[in-house]
């Protein structure tokens, strides 16, 4: 509370010290005083417990945790500025593995990829069975072009009780390895998806691998805007290359409908 209570504005800060005092002086006059001013005293006094508990609410308005507010940074897309709050937890020693993974995951988006290697094992030396940094990991490592060490990740995560779509996850990193038939096995457990970026991948690789038929107009334009994004955005990487890859044959298909 005492920690709170220094974060909180000045002016908060000294409403709540002068309404304490008041608090003090009123009790002690409902209970010493005249008979008179007892009564008014109790009255006063709820008046001001009232009044103390508006001050804390006001003052905690606009305190929000480091890691949430890094949270609604990363899903606002400001990830420059969430990983600067979670940096700063963690060279003040107080990220703890949730927040690490949210500072790796972080920093793969702005293509930082040593960096976020980092920060994950570090989430994976305090949590090494946790399916949210072995996830965030096999992400990484996906993008690294480490496609054997990114399927193993996601297999590890889903074991740990990780969303039964990093199965999908696991699918391309085979897919992309060349271990086509454990693609297909990871595949055929995977639902379909809502999410059309999701979708579009996962109805791509089904078609490479023969298991369906290539993903139609529609699909292809409602999810192709976040894997050029993705592209781009991993330009100069093994993935990024391959992601190019992927697009072009995605647009080529589009011209031919």
């Amino acid at each position: 509370m005492l920690a709170q209570f220094r974060a909180w504005e000045r002016p908060a800060q000294l409403a709540l010290i002068i309404a304490l005092v008041l608090m003090v002086v009123v009790l002690a006059l409902g209970r010493i005083g005249p008979e008179e001013v007892r009564e008014p005293a109790l009255i006063g006094l709820f008046g001001l417990l009232i009044a103390v508990q508006v001050i804390v609410l006001w003052a905690k308005r606009g305190l929000v945790k480091p890691y949430t507010a890094a949270q609604r940074h990363y899903l606002a897309g400001n990830f420059e500025a969430a990983s600067a709050i979670l940096e700063q937890l963690r060279q003040a020693g107080k990220a703890d593995f949730r927040a690490l993974t949210l500072l790796g995951n972080t920093y793969r988006q702005q293509g930082a990829l040593a960096e976020s290697a980092a920060a994950l094992r570090e989430a994976l030396a305090l949590q090494p069975n946790h399916h949210f940094p072995l996830y965030g990991f096999g992400r990484t490592l996906l993008v690294m072009g480490r496609f054997a060490e990114a399927a193993r990740a996601f297999e590890d995560a889903l074991e740990a009780g990780g969303s039964p779509i990093g199965r999908l996850d696991a699918a391309e990193a085979c897919f992309r390895m060349g271990a086509e038939e454990a693609a297909r096995s990871y595949l055929a457990g995977v639902e379909i998806t809502d999410e059309p970026h999701r979708r579009l991948m996962q109805v791509y690789l089904l078609h490479q691998l023969g298991m369906s038929e290539p993903p139609d107009a529609p699909l292809i334009q409602a999810g192709i805007l976040y894997w050029e994004a993705s592209a781009a955005r991993f330009a100069g990487t093994p993935y990024g290359d391959i992601l190019a890859a992927d697009i072009r044959w995605l647009q080529a298909r589009l011209k031919e409908m």
